[in-house]
């Protein structure tokens, strides 16, 4: 992991770690995560349908022993999607979130007043139809856990649907009527050449096929933001479909996901550093073009993944906080010096990320980054922008 640091170093200078310690206290009341994924094995929508068959029957009226062993043997399948099994087998709500963020005033000086609870649909539905299905029951779940007090708000929920489904207008109006906090729909369209990196779809232009349009249309209609989930080289499309719907926001999840950036991923990926250069270099060039539309933002999130090429392991990775920030780093500084402090917005990916990056780990890196780039920059990124884009009270 050392050596995989210091390729990063080379194509970068180090300007960060400034010898003083950031925090936000006095910058900001507190953190807004717009990148949270609450579930439970045992009442979300995705896994219900995905255990049915085990419990020979209609999920929801399976014992709960047999529905915590198919959460288990349903852990284990996530492996191929990269996600560790060890968080996916049990509930992450409220309480275990505000467990994880326990500490972070330690590093950042202020907590988490506000999050974005994101669709967390890890598994394909077998159908669009069964996704539509499944996205309005998680919204009404969503809308059922506790609110303040103990917890952060939940300030927004961002919705999984498919534009493409026939008739995904009146399923949309039908989101918008079940969710009082709905702000914004996710579509998991990525797809790479490498066999052993998973695609969600089977082609890379998926977003600009005639029927995802016509659907998309609808997302413009309602005022809701367009969250993506694509790799990297597949920005360029991004970008079209940004110009062709310059008043909706389109937010690029996880830094645009630029697998194998960092080190070997899947079988062919980043297996060299000039590899790693190429891909660093085409991320490069298609944020900065991207960056020209005014209508998309950057989430600063998914600095965990280890499709980034951390290493084949889904946990334990990266090891310090001073190693994520050298690699991430120049990541963090090519996205503000291209979008600007109004269009980068923070979050954990909490917990997906959380075997490779805590919570508190992630944040203490991203300040040690920009932490000397101004005050305003940091109460954008960790709040105001957040608010805005999600239109939070």
């Amino acid at each position: 992991m050392a050596d995989v640091a210091r390729n990063v170093r080379r194509v970068e200078p180090k300007i960060w770690h400034a010898g003083h310690v950031v925090t936000l206290e006095g910058i900001l009341p507190g953190i807004v995560d717009a990148h949270v994924h609450y579930f439970h094995p045992t009442r979300s929508a995705w896994a219900l349908q995905r255990f049915a068959r085990l419990a020979q029957g209609p999920a929801r009226f399976a014992p709960a022993p047999v529905l915590r062993l198919a959460a288990k043997v349903g852990a284990v399948e996530d492996r191929r999607y990269r996600i560790d099994p060890s968080i996916m087998a049990k509930p992450y709500e409220p309480a275990q979130y505000t467990a994880d963020t326990a500490t972070l005033a330690r590093v950042a000086g202020v907590g988490i007043t506000n999050i974005v609870a994101v669709e967390s649909h890890w598994r394909p539905a077998k159908s669009p139809a069964e996704l539509m299905e499944s996205s309005l029951t998680e919204v009404a779940y969503l809308e059922s856990l506790p609110d303040g007090a103990a917890a952060p708000s939940n300030g927004a929920i961002v919705a999984a649907a498919d534009p493409r489904v026939e008739g995904f207008g009146a399923h949309l109006d039908r989101l918008v009527a079940t969710a009082e906090h709905l702000r914004g729909i996710r579509f998991k369209w990525a797809h790479h050449p490498d066999p052993a990196i998973f695609d969600w779809r089977h082609q890379s232009d998926t977003v600009a096929s005639r029927d995802f349009l016509r659907g998309f249309e609808q997302i413009a209609r309602h005022n809701l933001a367009f969250v993506s989930f694509s790799y990297s080289h597949q920005l360029g499309y991004l970008d079209a479909l940004a110009r062709e719907f310059p008043e909706t926001t389109i937010a690029i999840e996880h830094l645009g996901v630029p697998v194998g950036v960092f080190g070997p991923a899947g079988v062919e990926t980043g297996m060299t550093a000039s590899a790693r250069a190429e891909i660093l270099n085409l991320w490069r060039e298609r944020m900065a073009m991207i960056a020209l539309r005014p209508n998309v933002v950057v989430k600063v999130s998914g600095v965990g993944l280890s499709v980034l090429g951390y290493g084949m392991g889904t946990a334990g990775s990266i090891g310090s906080r001073a190693v994520l920030a050298d690699m991430i780093g120049p990541l963090l500084v090519h996205v503000v010096e291209h979008f600007g402090p109004d269009r980068v917005i923070f979050g954990s990916d909490s917990p997906v990320d959380r075997p490779n990056s805590s919570i508190d780990m992630t944040v203490g890196a991203i300040l040690d980054v920009l932490g000397g780039r101004g005050d305003y920059l940091l109460r954008q990124l960790f709040a105001g922008n957040a608010q805005r884009v999600y239109r939070l009270g």
